[in-house]
């Protein structure tokens, strides 16, 4: 590790300013549960002049609602989000969070982070996909936001600026839709998913009429599988997970060879367990 100047700012505008003056030559530490090991094997290219810890900055950290989303400051961690009766309305994100690492690295790791590391397999990054949520991105220069289908370019990689900060995250609140996350692992807990699916669902009662299917580890980054979706809308929930069965979405690039024929026989299968989930918490909620 080359980095010559360590940052602690307290503030968002003293974190903006540090961004504005060393660009790609500074390496945000927010949980730091992946970006410091990066740091300490070098691989961070380029080497950075700066490293910026960011777990000070008070204005990042919060879980409201408004304006019909709850929003995520850029600091908060999984365990905060975990224990937020905010969060707790979407099932898809609380089954999501609960897979990742042990309760300590939950303490630690954050979203935000997770984002910005953009690893194919991150199974918030597929929950929030599905959820339809948004990041907020901010520099010296202003604001703007992104869909979870526009942020992700390829493997570990974002369409972030690098003046950017993911400043918060947006998840819309919808009262119609339920969710649920289904993953599957060599280890029941902290491991990495051989795939993962989040699956929204809105249903009038065995019918599914409104369906949002992500995908992880399944391709370079996580992935909308709108191809599945066609399969499943406007069918009864057991002809859905019939027709999902055995499919293979086009969204899935599965390049490498190994685990390839595991991963197409497991996708349908794993999504068609997510939609009777979801399923039958929309059948709860009556």
């Amino acid at each position: 590790m080359t980095a010559q100047t360590f940052y602690n700012p307290a503030s968002i505008a003293e974190l903006l300013d540090v961004l504005d003056k060393f660009k790609e030559k500074v390496v945000i530490v927010n949980g730091g549960t992946d970006v410091v090991e990066r740091l300490q094997t070098g691989r961070v290219a380029p080497p950075p002049d700066a490293i910026m810890y960011i777990r000070n900055v008070a204005e990042l950290d919060y879980i409201r609602e408004e304006n019909g989303h709850v929003a995520v400051g850029g600091i908060t961690s999984y365990a905060e989000m975990l224990s937020s009766p905010l969060c707790r309305q979407f099932g898809g994100l609380m089954q999501a969070l609960a897979e990742i690492g042990s309760p300590p690295i939950r303490t630690i790791a954050t979203p935000a982070g997770n984002i910005g590391t953009a690893a194919p397999a991150a199974d918030c990054n597929a929950a929030l996909m599905a959820l339809g949520a948004s990041v907020v991105l901010a520099s010296k220069t202003g604001e703007r936001a992104l869909s979870f289908e526009e942020l992700f370019s390829g493997p570990q990689k974002t369409c972030l600026r690098r003046d950017e900060l993911i400043r918060e995250i947006r998840i819309p609140v919808n009262k119609t839709a339920t969710s649920a996350f289904i993953k599957l692992a060599k280890r029941k807990a902290q491991d990495i998913a051989q795939v993962s699916a989040c699956v929204c669902l809105e249903a009038e009662g065995d019918v599914c009429k409104n369906v949002v299917v992500s995908l992880g580890a399944v391709a370079p980054v996580t992935v909308r599988a709108r191809s599945m979706e066609a399969l499943i809308v406007n069918k009864t929930v057991d002809d859905a997970v019939a027709a999902v069965r055995g499919f293979v979405p086009s969204e899935a690039s599965l390049r490498s060879p190994r685990n390839k024929a595991y991963k197409e026989a497991v996708i349908g299968v794993i999504v068609g367990r997510a939609i009777k989930k979801a399923h039958a918490e929309t059948a709860g909620r009556k």
